[in-house]
């Protein structure tokens, strides 16, 4: 078995998201985060690809599956109700190429059935887990107890799958309504303050999701933080889930979180 090293940015993606067993639908936004925190030349541009992006990326994402499957390295699965089945066997031959070859397989929608999920054998979650999901020293920063309660509220979010920090079930509450423009700044600001260092350390990317329709985002950078949560558009103040700004760790910030953070905050959670 070949090192975790040789894979390229896009097959580690795509192990990573078998070990997770995640649909292959929304698998190429993956990707397209990957390559940006990596910096890769191919990278997309700050935001997620369009769903004509999604559709031209096809046939070149599903060779590289095609490949890792022929490895046994990865497998593709049919869910049963949207739910992975362990059991269920592996989509072979030339139902693999027609799923694989089909764009509504991969596109993200909220309608759009998931068929499909991606899933790794055993021995490639003992070979390669740790190298997927690694580790990183952490003997400067502060521990658990020593960050302030906002600080740890913006971890959780960003550990969780929506990691939504406004709208109607995110974390940070809206400004007043009777503020002026420059009294909603200064408090936005203050709101802020607690993401801030994350962001700036590159260990989380904020990211503005316009709509429910489909997994689009705008990558918010650390300088436009303030005037994107002061604006009521952008932040949203409605009713639908999963639309308003966002967060989530970057590779590099899960490394952190996964070593020491992320134990700490959950034996809070199993104490009795």
């Amino acid at each position: 078995m070949c090192s975790w090293d040789s894979l390229t940015i896009t097959e580690q993606t795509l192990m990573r998201w078998a070990m997770a067993q995640n649909p292959l639908a929304g698998t190429i936004q993956a990707i397209g985060m990957a390559l940006r925190w990596a910096g890769a030349e191919d990278a997309p541009p700050p935001r997620s690809y369009s769903e004509t992006e999604q559709r031209e990326l096809v046939p070149r994402l599903g060779a590289v599956v095609l490949g890792l499957t022929e490895r046994g390295l990865v497998s593709v699965r049919e869910t049963e109700g949207c739910v992975p089945a362990p059991s269920a066997p592996a989509v072979t031959g030339e139902q693999l190429c027609a799923v694989l070859a089909d764009p509504v397989n991969w596109v993200w929608k909220p309608d759009s059935p998931c068929r499909f999920y991606l899933a790794a054998p055993d021995v490639v979650r003992e070979r390669w887990g740790n190298d997927a999901y690694p580790t990183a020293d952490v003997s400067g920063l502060p521990t658990w107890d020593e960050l302030s309660t906002a600080q740890r509220e913006v971890l959780v979010c960003a550990a969780e799958a929506s990691g939504m920090l406004t709208g109607p079930f995110g974390i940070w509450e809206d400004p007043p309504s009777d503020l002026s423009g420059t009294e909603r700044l200064d408090w936005v600001d203050r709101q802020l303050a607690p993401l801030v260092p994350f962001v700036r350390a590159g260990w989380i990317e904020v990211q503005h999701h316009p709509d429910t329709d489909s997994d689009a985002f705008t990558v918010i950078p650390l300088g436009g933080l303030c005037s994107a949560l002061a604006d009521p558009i952008v932040r949203y103040e409605g009713d639908d889930w999963g639309v308003g700004i966002g967060c989530t760790f970057t590779y590099a910030g899960l490394a952190i979180w996964r070593s020491g953070w992320s134990r700490a905050w959950s034996s809070r959670l199993n104490v009795h």
